[in-house]
Formats: structure tokens, sequence, C-alpha cells
């Protein structure tokens, strides 16, 4: 079952990045990072902030020798869709040791990958908080079979990825904690806790100067953790209406009812996501609570947790066999009605209705892929969204406007690049607005670069000087 969504999902994001439908952002920060990071270097120019500026990516230095070897987006993307699918491995051995039958404890497992976030997961290519899932369930996993060394080990690689991993680690302590293993547990919520705030609190402000950037997404409600909480606490109003909201409610249902609402049966296991998914609840942004995004990834890993144990809860406590299967039949049932509803594989509905794989009906993709290749290898370079991520292996690259104008770069725009030290200029006319139009046409006629390539709506300039 794995096998086959990996593979299935795996020509689709090879697709997808095959037919330029990866982005700037985030496909091209991240595996512009990693590239980065496997040369001792660390500013990402596509982003506008250093390597540990922007979050605490330690993993990305186990990925150096693959970098080394020409690793790129491909990679970056299989790579996660590989642990998506391995996830089921650790949800199955967990339903197995605790007592489910071999069956049974397949529905979880089946049910995550078909839940519709998986699917999005993959399609949203490469984010290391994703990566960090398979580690998270494997460390899990390891502690209810009380084999620490291994928990340790997984734990912290999961942690490595992101630091926001590091708030699951402290509620999977806490879940330690309450079944008693308590030397464990504390020294799993007091590393975790103080990696988190040495991350959020100093980390990122000592680098880019600013802090954390994320602390802007929760506007009125607080700067930071500490703001959240002491409003929390002063005006709790705050906080629940954000649950009344039309886009919380239907994000939480989108993740919950594939699993047949079951997760909520063992909600300290739930809580291992509950971090992340306030987090997404209270942001001012509407996209932290939309399924289709990396923002989910931790929750689902809760949820899916918590499908395994409420299973076995019944199985063990109440001894019915029966009761189980029916409960996981329904788990089954309602993950497909999940699949099909809103998911993004061949047999979801979104999957015909909204186009989110490239098709083939793209006239300038042979312009594009040719426009690649005539920009050499280290040159600067500012390009449109979807040729960044196919030009991200370099010291400069941009996505226009920047350097020309400021977008989406730092925290607040500090730290400007000249833009004197542009070597190319790629963009797709088809969609960039008249605004970038107009900016773009200047910076070919200001800084006396010249067109080498016109066609199809893809424009290629070189800098003459």
């Amino acid at each position: 079952m794995a096998v086959f969504w990996a593979v299935l999902f795996g020509v689709l994001v090879w697709r997808r990045h095959d037919r330029f439908g990866s982005f700037g952002f985030d496909m091209g920060i991240f595996d512009q990072a990693v590239w980065l990071a496997a040369r001792g270097k660390s500013f990402i120019t596509v982003r506008g902030l250093d390597l540990f500026g922007h979050h605490a990516n330690v993993a990305f230095y186990f990925l150096a020798p693959f970098s080394w070897m020409g690793a790129g987006p491909h990679f970056l993307n299989l790579l996660q869709v590989a642990g998506l699918a391995a996830c089921a491995l650790p949800l199955y051995l967990l339903g197995r040791h605790r007592n489910l039958s071999p069956w049974v404890a397949l529905v979880p497992a089946a049910a995550f990958l078909a839940h519709p976030s998986t699917g999005f997961l993959a399609w949203e290519l490469f984010h290391p908080e994703t990566v960090a899932v398979p580690f998270l369930l494997g460390a899990y996993l390891a502690a209810a079979k009380q084999e620490w060394r291994w928990f340790a080990v997984l734990l912290v690689v999961a942690v490595m990825w992101k630091e926001d991993v590091a708030l699951a680690a402290f509620f999977l302590g806490l879940l330690l904690l309450a079944r008693g293993e308590r030397k464990v547990a504390l020294w799993t919520m007091v590393l975790s806790l103080a990696w988190f705030l040495f991350v959020n609190r100093f980390l990122l402000g000592a680098v880019n100067g600013a802090g954390a950037f994320y602390d802007e997404f929760f506007g009125d409600l607080g700067g930071s953790p500490f703001d959240i909480a002491h409003t929390a606490a002063s005006d709790p109003t705050r906080i629940v209406r954000k649950f009344g909201t039309d886009d919380a409610r239907g994000y939480l249902w989108q993740m919950v009812s594939p699993f047949g609402m079951l997760p909520l049966l063992s909600p300290l296991v739930v809580l291992i996501g509950f971090p992340t998914a306030l987090g997404n609840i209270l942001s001012v942004n509407s996209f932290t609570r939309d399924i289709t995004f990396h923002y989910s990834a931790l929750p689902l890993a809760a949820l899916a947790l918590g499908a395994v144990e409420t299973l076995a809860w019944f199985r063990n406590r109440l001894a019915r066999p029966w009761v189980t299967s029916t409960l996981a039949g329904v788990m089954l049932v309602t993950a497909l009605m999940g699949a099909k509803d809103w998911g993004v594989s061949p047999w979801g509905d979104e999957y015909r209705l909204r186009g989110w794989w490239p098709g083939t009906g793209d006239p300038a993709i042979d312009t594009k892929r040719f426009a690649v290749t005539l920009i050499p290898d280290g040159d600067a370079v500012s390009a449109t969204y979807s040729f960044v991520p196919h030009l991200s292996h370099r010291d400069l690259i941009y996505e226009f406007p920047n350097p020309y104008g400021e977008r989406n770069w730092g925290i607040r725009g500090e730290k400007r690049h000249d833009p004197s030290k542009v070597r190319w200029l790629i963009a797709d006319y088809r969609i960039m607005g008249a605004e970038d139009r107009a900016v773009f046409d200047s910076a070919i006629d200001d800084y006396e670069f010249e067109i080498v390539l016109e066609r199809d709506g893809i424009v290629v300039a070189r800098r003459t000087d």
C-alpha cells in the first residue's frame, strides 16, 4: 500500500516540478537553502533571510552529500513522498503492538495515506516539517515499546528538521508523563521547550536582527507565545471566537472527519498536534487553516496516532473484537469519502475539478526548458516564481521583482541587495501583472540588458556590460 502510494505521488510531484508547477515560495527557498548549507553558506536570496534567520533546519546538513552529487528539487520532493509513504509503517506497527489484528491495524495507516491533507503535503512539495513526520511517528512507536534509545534518536532527528516540531515533542513528553514515564517525560519536555525557546527567542533574532517572522502571524493577539498566552488568560473570548469562524470549523472538520472522528477519543495523544493546530487557527493568515498546506503536517500526525490508540482502547478495554472491527470499518469508509471529496489524488474530485497537477497543455513548456539552459551556472539571476526552483543552485537567485523592488524579502525589507549584481533576467510575461511587467521592462532599460530570447511569452535578458 505504501509503495503504491509512493510511486503514484512520486510520479505526480516529478511531473509538477518538471512542468514548471513548482514555485520560488517555498520550493526555491528550501532547495537553495539545502544547496547553500552543503557548501558552507547560508544566506537564502530567494527569501532574503539567512538559513538560521528563517528556520532552524539543522537537518539540511544531512542532505549535504546528496547535494554534492547534484541532488535538487526532484530529490527533495521524492524524499518527502517516501517519508510520507513510510509513515504507514510505524502506524501499522503501533497498532500491532497494541494488540490490533493485522487487518484492523492496517486501517489507520490506510486512512493516513488516503487523507486529503497527506496528498496535499506531497502536492505542495518539499517542506522540512513534513519530512519530520515519519521520525516523530517512529519516536512515538519507540516510546510505546519503551525502546528509549531509539525514542531519543528519532525524536532528536525529528526536531532537527524544524523548530516547530519541538512543540509536538513537548506535548509528547506531557503524554509520557501522564503514562507514568516520569524521567523520560521530564527530559523530553525540558529539552524540547528549551530548544524551541532558544530558537524563537534568541537564535532567529540574533541571525536576522528582527526575530521570528511568523510572530507577526497573530496580529493583535500577541507577538510571541507568551503574549498569546497572556491574551488567552486575560481575554479568553478573543481566542474562543477564532474557533467559531467558518474557515476554522471547516479546517477542523476536514482534518478529523476522514478518521471517522475517532482520534478525539484519545485527547492526550491528539494534543501532540495541538500547538501547531492552535497556531493555525489563531493566525491572521487564512492559508494556515487550509489542508492544502504544510501547516497541517504535525496535526495530521497526531490525529493518525490518536486513531490507532482509539481502536486499541476499544480492543483492549472492551475485549470485543467486533466493536473494534466496526469502528475500523467506519474509519475506512470516512477515509475513502474524504479522499474522494477533498483529495488531490487521481480518485479525488479535486484532481479533476481544479487542475492541481500541471497537465501537458502549456504551449510554452519547451520554450521554458530551453530558456533555463541559456543561463550559466553561478550567474546571478532574477526570475519569476515558476523559474526560481529550476535555477536555485547558485549564490544569487532572486524571485522577481527582487532585488529591483521589494516583495517577500527579509522581515521588513531589510538588507536589500544591489540590483547591479544581477546578470540575467528571466520571466514568464503571462503570469506577470502590469506593475511587475513595468518593473521588468524598466530593469532591462536601466541596467543595460539585451533580450536573448522572447518567445511564447517567455523572456530572457542578459546584462551587456
